[in-house]
């Protein structure tokens, strides 16, 4: 195969940045009523995967790079996202909590009230989160993490003559009963969206 220069990208190749994100999506059903989407953004998403690599030494190496003596230890998969909307529901997803209904007084309304929980338990993980965009030419991509949990911090920036943006992560995490199933997959359709 000729070096070709310059290296022209194919258009079904490059992927768009701009994009959605959904909870619960059903690669199988896109009309899935248990997919919630996550809500407008702005400064869009980071989909990251971190594997730490041990390498196997031994007296007389040339290095800790020796073909076939390297193994993956650790896995941190995350889905960085900045909100652009953010109701209390939202903000129980990115960092679980309780929302209580408040009966208000003679001055004040009745309002919901939310409150961070201490530790984690089973309903705060959430099936899967996914970062969904295109390409030039249309076919949809999805990057999906699974076991999704709000476990980052929340920033939220206050700003004069703007919208407050908030930055969270939510994190993958391995299911006990598939600890060699790494939780994260990319999904490529083929043919256009219908619509």
């Amino acid at each position: 195969m000729p070096l070709k220069r310059p290296a022209v990208p194919k258009p079904e190749n490059v992927q768009l940045g701009e994009g959605i994100l959904v909870f619960n999506f059903n690669p199988d059903n896109w009309d899935d009523p248990e997919s919630i989407p996550f809500g407008a953004t702005r400064g869009g998403g980071q989909y990251n995967v971190e594997p730490t690599n041990h390498s196997i030494r031994f007296d007389g190496d040339r290095g800790e790079h020796t073909k076939g003596l390297k193994r993956r230890t650790e896995w941190n998969i995350t889905i960085t996202a900045t909100a652009l909307e953010l109701d209390l529901e939202q903000l129980a997803r990115i960092m679980p909590g309780t929302i209580e209904n408040v009966t208000g007084g003679t001055s004040v309304p009745d309002y919901k009230k939310y409150r961070p929980k201490i530790d984690f338990d089973d309903n705060d993980y959430i099936k899967n989160l996914a970062y969904i965009t295109e390409t030039a030419t249309g076919q949809v991509v999805a990057y999906v993490i699974e076991n999704v949990l709000g476990d980052g911090a929340l920033t939220a920036a206050f700003a004069d003559k703007d919208e407050v943006v908030a930055e969270t992560t939510f994190t993958a995490h391995f299911d006990p009963e598939k600890m060699d199933e790494v939780p994260t997959y990319v999904v490529h359709y083929d043919a256009l969206p219908e619509v």
